[in-house]
């Protein structure tokens, strides 16, 4: 009983993670302030929503819930993104969101673990490129916390996995990883282009 109430205060504290982060994006946009990559939004999205999907079909409980109120807002933000449309779509970026796309379909049909999990990691890779690429040159369209706090909620869903292997806290992992690297190229940028102007 004790182990199932420290699950779900876990998730609960994600759940609330995740919305005050998507909050903060959602807020931001709207002002247009943020400007969200159209490409990396929509990838987000459907791999939240066939994350919460499986989650529920396995019977996943409480641990779905935090999958499903992300997902929610990132809905929010990709039908902002379409109002608000990023003009500024490369070849490069088209070719990341057909490759995140067959990489959605693979994962899909793939019933070995470890070539899912790789799929998975493939597609939010391909996913996030067009959003670097954009933010590299114009670090002030985006707001961090919803990266940070997907950096935190992944390293709580890691303290509440029970059975630690590739599998389980793979993704999470990488989520860190990524998010990360985003961040203080972000945090890089902007001290860049400050001192460039000086």
């Amino acid at each position: 009983m004790m182990d199932l109430d420290y699950k779900t205060i876990l998730w609960v504290i994600t759940i609330a993670l995740g919305i005050y982060g998507s909050y903060d994006y959602i807020r931001d946009t709207i002002k247009w302030v943020t400007k969200p990559h159209l490409y990396t939004w929509i990838l987000f999205t459907i791999m939240d929503t066939i994350a919460f999907l499986i989650q529920l079909q396995d019977g996943a409980g409480p641990g779905a819930w935090g999958t499903l109120a992300t997902g929610v807002m990132w809905w929010i933000i990709v039908v902002l993104a379409l109002l608000k449309w990023e003009k500024n779509i490369t070849k490069s970026d088209h070719l990341s969101f057909v490759f995140a796309i067959l990489s959605v379909f693979l994962y899909v049909t793939i019933e070995n673990p470890i070539y899912s999990l790789i799929t998975v990691l493939c597609v939010l890779g391909f996913a996030m490129y067009p959003t670097f690429r954009k933010t590299f040159s114009k670090p002030s369209e985006e707001t961090l916390s919803v990266y940070w706090i997907a950096g935190i909620r992944s390293y709580i869903s890691i303290i509440a996995t029970v059975n630690i292997s590739i599998l389980t806290i793979g993704l999470p992992i990488f989520i860190i990883l990524i998010n990360t690297t985003f961040i203080t190229m972000v945090i890089v940028r902007k001290k860049q282009l400050i001192n460039e102007k000086i």
